[in-house]
């Protein structure tokens, strides 16, 4: 599968972003670099601290399907 940064994929029946490439640093050949997103952080005009270091995974790009299209929000 050809991935672009940016992308919406599905690993192991989870959404993901595509933020990172083999090549670039700290991906390693043949993985892409995954964010999940923050699902249990909050909202600074709720309450949250805001600051919160988000958590990117590498993993092999063959375990990588493609997304279902998002549903956009305003």
């Amino acid at each position: 599968m050809d991935l672009q940064k940016g992308q919406i994929i599905e690993f192991d029946g989870l959404p993901a972003v595509v933020v990172g490439l083999a090549g670039d640093p700290d991906v390693p050949e043949d993985h892409v670099a995954l964010w999940f997103g923050c699902p249990d952080a909050i909202r600074k005009s709720r309450g949250g601290p805001g600051g919160i270091i988000p958590e990117v995974w590498t993993v092999p790009i063959d375990l990588c399907d493609p997304g279902v299209a998002p549903v956009f929000k305003h």
